[in-house]
């Protein structure tokens, strides 16, 4: 339907997003980065558009390009979700390996929104990584319970190695027992089932 679309309206720049969303999805991120280019080049101030594009260039690896792109989204106070766009340069930080500035990006993103998920998360990854190990802890059985509602796995195994790390043998052994209770089918469940042989 948005291939159709895109034929009766080469020009709009929402079906153009929508298209590398579409892409972006099903992991063909350079058709992705593709459309999303073509969606700000016929709008320069469609600011999702861009955090889109931001998020698709992490994918493909061109952080510094990501960063540049996500700065301009930051720069328009118009813009309705900047939580999205602070998550997205801090990923862009995390995936370089710089986690100081990575936590700091996730910290301004949970300032702009309280329930995000991800930025929860890799703030407790980024902490992690720091080896801000008690921090790190609590940070991520707060990702937990925001966490929820969206049945993400990645803050429970994050939480229960956390817990591994700190020598809390009993509580590691019970996150990593929630992820593959909880999410038998997600990301992490082959991994903390890894980590409950070598635990136990």
């Amino acid at each position: 339907e948005l291939l159709l679309a895109e034929k009766l309206d080469p020009r709009n720049a929402m079906v153009q997003n929508n298209l590398g969303l579409a892409y972006f999805f099903r992991e063909r991120y350079e058709l992705a980065a593709e459309h999303l280019k073509t969606a700000i080049s016929l709008d320069s101030k469609f600011s999702e558009a861009r955090n889109n594009y931001g998020r698709v260039l992490i994918e493909l690896t061109r952080y510094e390009q990501a960063i540049k792109e996500l700065k301009i989204v930051l720069d328009d106070l118009t813009y309705n979700d900047p939580a999205k766009a602070w998550v997205n340069m801090g990923l862009a930080y995390f995936q370089k390996g710089d986690y100081s500035t990575a936590r700091d990006r996730f910290a301004s993103a949970i300032q702009n929104n309280r329930n995000h998920c991800l930025a929860h998360t890799f703030y407790g990854r980024s902490l992690l990584e720091l080896g801000e190990l008690q921090t790190a802890a609590s940070a991520l059985d707060g990702a937990v319970v925001v966490c929820r509602s969206s049945k993400y796995d990645e803050p429970h195994y994050f939480s229960g190695l956390t817990y591994y790390k700190l020598g809390r043998t009993s509580s590691a052994v019970a996150r990593m027992e929630e992820v593959v209770k909880l999410y038998p089918d997600g990301r992490y469940a082959k991994k903390a089932e890894s980590m409950l042989k070598l635990m136990k």
